[in-house]
């Protein structure tokens, strides 16, 4: 055999770098194998169970010292301004409410949350939520103003409520939507502020005409919110201009919208399921049939190959000829008298506008892209029988894939296994990252228009209270949009970086499983000479067949793999605590770092993929199968490279095909029979375009790992036997 490329004496003389061998009566795939890499297999058993211990333990269900049972109430309830979590802290705060009893936070616009008992559901701006210190002074001077004189109360807290506006510790009832124990405002804050300044300002005045009779002026602690002594209180009518937004009760407003939008997604569901799913997966067998058309792949490839030429030489000359003419030369000129014929360019210039810089440089452009051009004219030429072998793989494949329709439904198996790997594995996580201790952190107010907007909304408050009200800062004086955060011990971080290693070998067990199983399958189509005789059943068979001798195999793979990553995240963290580090060779480092192990992920993911095939084929263990698959790549790297690059423009045409065309049908089948029926068209679309786009991408996994199978099926047939020998290749 001829070695495809340089090899050293060593690669050579490598006794896994011999040609392939196989007997007379190989048919392929076979079930004369045996079990392979078993202490792989039971080394990922051993892991699961790990992971349960662990998950055990961070739920309560074990005691142990060194992790804590978690709760996810912590991670997903919210926190009050104090530190405490809402429904969770068994903690009286100073109003005398047990925080555990307040289950929902509620943010004040100095930024600090309150725990409450339930988020409002209607507005009302009488009504107001205040710090717990606060409300406890409000309430005091409130009993105060009772005691001095009956009646007298409420204008007292109406008072201390506007004041407290003032510094943001207080703000009015609004209509919320209770979001995983947060209370969300229905409204924008816009719109809030109008319609608050409106309503509290007629309240404060309707509150100051019925008291202002009684002529009493209050003493102490209360005189500071409360000045009648005997003339009424300057009660200011609403500030002009300030009126309800009509945004705010519009149903045509942003939460309108998305009422409507729901309603439309519900409308159109069984037709985006139908379409992004269904109809796109017929466009796919449809896409394989017609590239099982003689002459439509390779005009496809060819037409490419040609396309890249064409231009490369056309802007190489383009841009020689350009700089000729900047140049005061006209060769176009010679060559029309010469030979008669217009070249039908037209190159305006203006003399003398371009300097002698500027026309060689982009002289010597042209030469580059010319020179390109030619290259790739040459490398074509010697590699042209490896792209017509591509393009044979790539028509093979399609026969093994429309033979074996059902393989195209496994990578559905797959995700609902990942699905079943991911619901213990996120509850685990879940009480694992709340078991830490909890820290409160806060963000400034630093953004200009949220100043502004701050400013605007409690500036209604000075008109009444007869003072000014200071902007609020950018510095945090005025206080900060708090939130917590978790801190977790040495044990719990190990926990974690764990908990994502086994997430990441077992995703990646999985789609090496599946790897396996369509390896063998369409390895069994290719060595079977009736053709006729392969179907559902043969993909059947060679899963039971990969899944029974192979899962040890497919475990060790995923583990290289799984290793890599998880020393990724951990490049990763380090990224981050470096992140404000004044040393630039330690960000340069962990970022070269990073870039070199990304490299070696994706080259072991080539090999794992290559090494696969050899094991469905032969029944090689992992390790024999790598070394099997290595050399077999470096004997034939040009014909694998050519086969990489048909089939990866052949996989992104076949994806844009699927994807639009199954959109467009889409759209119009929707628009013939919900046209009235929803409201928005396009929404459905789009939801079809993306479904449609991720069942492409599953399909041509599949279809992608069929080429890749035929192609060392092929180099496999050629080394074991004769021309007379090999499997036909029709």
């Amino acid at each position: 055999m001829v070695y495809q490329t340089t090899q050293t004496d060593d690669d050579k003389n490598n006794p896994d770098n011999e040609k392939l061998t196989g007997n007379a009566d190989f048919k392929g795939p076979g079930a004369n194998r045996g079990c392979t890499d078993i202490l792989c297999a039971l080394l990922l058993i051993s892991a699961w169970f790990a992971m349960t211990v662990i998950g055990m333990i961070v739920t309560g269900a074990i005691s142990n010292d060194k992790l804590k049972a978690g709760d996810p109430a912590r991670l997903i309830n919210g926190m009050d301004y104090t530190g405490e979590i809402c429904g969770i802290s068994d903690k009286v705060n100073v109003v005398g409410d047990n925080i555990k009893d307040l289950a929902k936070a509620y943010y004040l616009p100095s930024g600090s949350p309150i725990c409450i008992t339930e988020c409002p559901t209607a507005d009302d701006f009488t009504s107001f939520y205040c710090k717990y210190e606060s409300q406890k002074n409000i309430d005091t001077q409130y009993a105060d103003a009772e005691a001095t004189a009956a009646g007298s109360g409420d204008a007292v807290k109406t008072m201390m409520y506007t004041s407290y506006v003032t510094s943001m510790e207080c703000m009015p009832k609004v209509a919320t939507r209770d979001i995983l124990g947060y209370c969300v405002p229905e409204a924008a804050l816009s719109a809030l502020t109008e319609a608050a300044s409106a309503a509290m300002n007629a309240k404060i005045k309707e509150q100051c005409q019925t008291t202002t009779d009684t002529g009493f002026g209050v003493e102490g602690e209360s005189g500071k919110y409360w000045k009648l002594e005997t003339k009424p209180v300057n009660c200011t009518n609403p500030r002009k201009g300030i009126e309800m937004s009509a945004a705010f009760l519009d149903p045509a407003s942003e939460d309108g919208f998305f009422d409507r939008a729901n309603a439309d997604l519900k409308t159109a569901q069984w037709w985006i399921i139908g379409f992004g799913c269904g109809v796109a997966m017929v466009l796919g067998f449809a896409y394989l049939t017609i590239l099982k058309i003689p002459g439509v792949l390779a005009l496809m490839v060819w037409g490419l190959i040609t396309a890249i030429f064409a231009c490369l030489a056309g802007l190489g000359g383009y841009m020689y000829l350009t700089a000729m003419k900047w140049d005061g030369e006209d060769p176009l000129a010679d060559l029309e008298q010469a030979t008669g014929v217009s070249a039908g360019l037209n190159i305006t210039t203006v003399g003398g506008e371009h300097s002698d810089a500027e026309i060689m440089g982009l002289t010597y452009l042209g030469y580059f892209f010319l020179g390109v051009a030619g290259i790739w004219f040459l490398f074509i030429c010697c590699i042209r029988k490896r792209i017509m072998l591509a393009v044979g793989c790539v028509k093979e494949a399609c026969k093994a894939v429309q033979a074996m329709p059902i393989i195209t439904v496994y990578p559905v198996i797959q995700v609902v296994g990942v699905l079943i790997f991911l619901v213990p594995w996120l509850a685990y996580m879940t009480y694992l990252l709340s078991s830490g201790d909890v820290e409160v952190d806060c963000i400034c107010p630093s953004i200009d228009s949220m100043t502004q907007k701050a400013n605007q909304a409690y500036a209604m408050a000075a008109e009444f209270a007869g003072e000014e009200v200071e902007e609020v800062e950018k510095n945090c004086e005025e206080g900060c949009f708090m939130f917590k955060t978790f801190a977790y011990d040495d044990n719990t971080k190990l926990a974690a970086l764990y908990m994502m290693f086994i997430w990441f070998w077992t995703s990646q067990f999985v789609i090496a499983a599946g790897q396996l199983v369509v390896a063998m399958s369409v390895s069994t189509w290719y060595f079977t000479r009736e053709k006729k005789t392969v179907g559902n059943l043969t993909f059947i068979s060679a899963a039971k067949r990969a899944m029974w001798y192979h899962l040890g195999t497919a475990a060790f793979g995923s583990l290289i793999i799984a290793i890599i990553k998880t020393i990724r995240v951990v490049i990763a963290y380090l990224q981050h605590k470096f992140r404000k580090s004044k040393n630039p060779a330690i960000k340069a480092f962990l970022c070269a770092l990073q870039c070199y192990m990304w490299c070696v992920e994706k080259c072991m993911k080539f090999l794992n993929k290559n090494a696969y095939i050899q094991t469905a084929i032969f029944g090689y263990s992992f390790c024999k199968a790598a070394r099997k698959a290595f050399f077999l790549i470096l004997r034939n790297v040009l014909r694998i490279s050519a086969v990489a690059i048909v089939s990866s423009f052949v996989l992104i045409i076949g994806k844009l095909f699927i994807m639009t065309a199954t959109t467009l049908l889409g759209y119009m089948a929707m628009q013939a029979q919900l046209e009235d029926a929803v409201n928005y068209i396009w929404l459905p679309t789009l939801f079809v375009c993306f479904i449609s786009y991720f069942t492409a991408d599953m399909f041509n996994e599949v279809f992608g790992m069929a080429i890749s199978t035929i192609l060392q099926c092929f180099v496999a047939d050629e080394e074991m036997f004769e021309v007379s020998e090999r499997a036909i290749i029709a």
